[in-house]
């Protein structure tokens, strides 16, 4: 039996590649992009990915959930062995590759151990995931259980999965030479080309862009090419559009609140209830009368803020076409 390398949990993360970085790898995850992942990699002391709320409840629920799924397979008639949790491995083959597996048992006296992935899922993502069984689960969990598969050179995974507080299911997940194979080739190159070159990949979202270049260089306007220029009409074409609806969007919640006058819900004919204008409140902050009464206060807590702008001018079309 191969024996794995553990990869020692105060090791900086920066210097591997892990299951739950693959995603970002493929361009599949929805919390990071390839250029967050570059940055965590390459800067860890300045752009490291902020754990959501959702990874953070995961994380605290990790035991209750392997619990029950011991439970669920023992019910199921199976002979469960709990054998680790939360191991952190290193690949054989490239040392940069890892893999924490958050659970791992010996099912029916078997003698390879199956990897276990434990998610918990808010009941609105119920429509993501299908019966318990099936092979339909989120891109993003198949490919990180794949990797964990391909680290630890084992044929069998499941990704267990808790909807709510109550139920649980269950994904196998078997090992595929070629997946695992093709999935191994993009770590590698975004690793080598990108990580270890320092240069960071394709910008994928506007964010991306806004990381990559915060403020305009010393350098001459870009003329526009025709592939540009048409983008810049449609955009135009687009936000005009936008600000339409908008004007729209206005009168038909003033015919809705005009009709609605004092009352505060609004029912459909089948009794469902379709709009709220109800009282709220809250409190805010009087920046004027702040400044006026205590200037020396407001200047102190005053802080200066840079962005590069956006802005698409008014222009005649036929500027084009010169």
């Amino acid at each position: 039996m191969q024996t794995l390398s553990v990869i020692p949990p105060e090791r900086d993360r920066s210097q591997w590649l892990g299951g739950a970085d693959i995603a970002a790898v493929l361009g599949i995850s929805p919390w990071t992009t390839p250029l967050q992942l570059w940055e965590a990699k390459t800067r860890p002391g300045a752009a490291q990915v902020a754990a959501t709320g959702v990874k953070r409840r995961g994380v605290r629920w990790e035991g209750a959930v392997a619990e029950m799924l011991v439970d669920e397979l023992q019910t199921r008639g199976h002979a469960v062995e709990i054998v680790a949790s939360n191991v952190r491995y290193q690949d054989a083959e490239h040392a940069f590759m890892a893999a924490e597996i958050d659970f791992e048992v010996r099912l029916d006296g078997e003698k390879e151990v199956t990897n276990v992935e434990l998610k918990t899922v808010h009941p609105f993502k119920l429509h993501l995931w299908g019966v318990t069984g099936s092979d339909n689960l989120p891109l993003h969990y198949l490919a990180q259980a794949t990797w964990g598969l391909g680290v630890t050179r084992r044929r069998h995974g499941m990704v267990a999965a808790l909807f709510g507080a109550d139920e649980l299911r269950s994904y196998p997940v078997e090992a595929d030479a070629e997946t695992i194979g093709a999935i191994r080739a993009r770590g590698l190159a975004f690793w080598r080309d990108h990580v270890l070159r320092r240069l960071p990949p394709a910008p994928t979202t506007l964010e991306d862009l806004a990381r990559l270049f915060p403020r305009e260089g010393d350098t001459p306007a870009l003329m526009a090419d025709k592939e540009l220029t048409a983008k810049v009409l449609r955009l135009r074409a687009v936000l005009a559009e936008a600000k339409a609806r908008e004007l729209e969007a206005q009168a038909l919640e003033f015919d809705v609140k005009r009709a609605m006058g004092d009352h505060g819900e609004l029912l459909l004919a089948s009794g469902a209830r379709a709009v709220d204008w109800k009282q709220r409140s809250g409190s805010y902050i009087d920046e004027t009368a702040l400044k006026k009464a205590h200037p020396a206060i407001a200047r102190e807590f005053t802080r200066r803020w840079e962005a590069r702008v956006f802005t698409v001018r008014s222009f005649d079309a036929k500027e084009c076409e010169r």
